[in-house]
């Protein structure tokens, strides 16, 4: 039954008979907790004594560690000084020494100043001395290329330097601007367009060819002799017969009338036998002599000799219709060769081209007389 079921009973009854039982359980659960906390603590502590050890030890290394960087950070920065104090140095020396080159290179060319002034100074002294101003030069340039027109044109038939010194002699003229010397300039272009119009033979071509020729000549046929048809010798029947052969007179009558009849018509064969007309030996020398006249014509031609050229050609034209077959297509060739080069004149008449220089000349004096040009 419960206390409210029966409120007279003592309440302690069923209190002192658990109490005790109570008591004696609570110290013990007390000492049974305390025993792990007190491990867990030892272990905390424990662990915590390790873990500084270890973390001091860890200072302790690391400390050393920074030292030696330091150190080598040091030592490095030191050879880095030392490197760059040396390298300092360099620069200085270097330095120093293109300063003294910069003063030397100043020097020289304050000693190239002074000698430049003296070359100009002595420049103007001896055109001082010479007494010519820039025309005049050009104007004897002028005269000079003139002449050189001249001598070319009229001593050695050269006309084609003749004609780049007149040029050149114009181009001068046309840069002295001097409208005085348009007589001059006028000349000159005549003197061009005469030379231009001198019809030049091309004597390498003409010597080429006569070469060529004169190796082929052994290459052209002869003309061939072809023997006729053998005609009867009547010389011993012509002869007198006897007086009192009125029979053989008859005879001999008709067989020269026959004979006279006959020599009327010459029959050749055709498969006759060809001979040739000249002897070996003949041969050689016609050919040589061929030779021997086409490098006379080719002596000729470089010499300007048109008539021993012309000369030469036509006689070799002449030997090659008396000696050598017309219808050799080599033969004709040859010959209408030689009948074009013949028609070149080799020596060209050369314009006279004085006037300029003359014109030229005259001007010139008359400036230097003061009365201009």
């Amino acid at each position: 039954m419960s206390e409210e079921q029966n409120p007279q009973l003592p309440a302690e009854t069923p209190v002192d008979t658990r109490a005790p039982a109570t008591e004696t359980a609570a110290p013990s659960a007390r000492r049974s907790l305390a025993q792990p906390l007190a491990l867990a603590a030892l272990a905390v502590a424990i662990g915590t004594a390790v873990g500084g050890y270890f973390i001091w030890h860890e200072v302790q290394r690391l400390g050393t560690w920074q030292e030696q960087v330091l150190g080598q950070i040091d030592n490095r920065t030191q050879a880095l000084d030392e490197r760059l104090q040396t390298f300092k140095d360099r620069l200085d020396n270097d330095l120093a020494a293109s300063e003294r080159g910069r003063r030397g290179i100043d020097e020289e060319q304050r000693k190239l100043a002074a000698t430049q002034a003296g070359f100009e100074d002595a420049l103007s002294v001896l055109r001082a001395q010479l007494g010519r101003s820039q025309d005049e030069w050009v104007l004897a340039e002028v005269q000079y290329l003139l002449n050189v027109a001249n001598q070319r044109a009229q001593l050695e038939r050269d006309t084609l330097t003749a004609i780049a010194a007149l040029r050149s002699a114009d181009q001068r003229l046309q840069a002295l601007t001097d409208p005085g010397f348009n007589g001059v300039r006028e000349e000159i272009a005549r003197e061009l367009a005469a030379l231009e119009a001198v019809a030049q033979p091309d004597l390498a071509g003409i010597t080429l060819t006569l070469d060529t020729l004169a190796a082929q000549v052994v290459h052209w046929p002869l003309k061939d002799r072809r023997t006729p048809h053998r005609i009867a010798d009547t010389s011993l029947e012509s002869a007198p017969a006897p007086a009192n052969d009125w029979r053989s007179t008859l005879e001999n009558a008709l067989a020269n009338a026959w004979n006279a009849l006959r020599s009327l018509v010459v029959v050749r064969r055709n498969d006759a036998p060809v001979a040739p007309m000249l002897a070996p030996e003949q041969e050689f020398f016609l050919h040589e002599n061929l030779r021997l006249q086409l490098s006379i014509a080719r002596l000729a031609a470089l010499q300007g000799e048109t008539a021993s050229y012309r000369a030469s050609l036509k006689t070799t034209v002449a030997w090659l219709q008396t000696h050598f077959a017309d219808d050799a297509p080599t033969v004709i060739a040859a010959r209408a060769e030689l009948q074009r080069l013949a028609g070149i004149d080799v020596h060209p008449a050369v314009p006279d081209i004085s006037a300029s220089l003359r014109l030229l000349r005259q001007q010139m004096h008359s400036a230097a007389a003061g009365t201009g040009p």
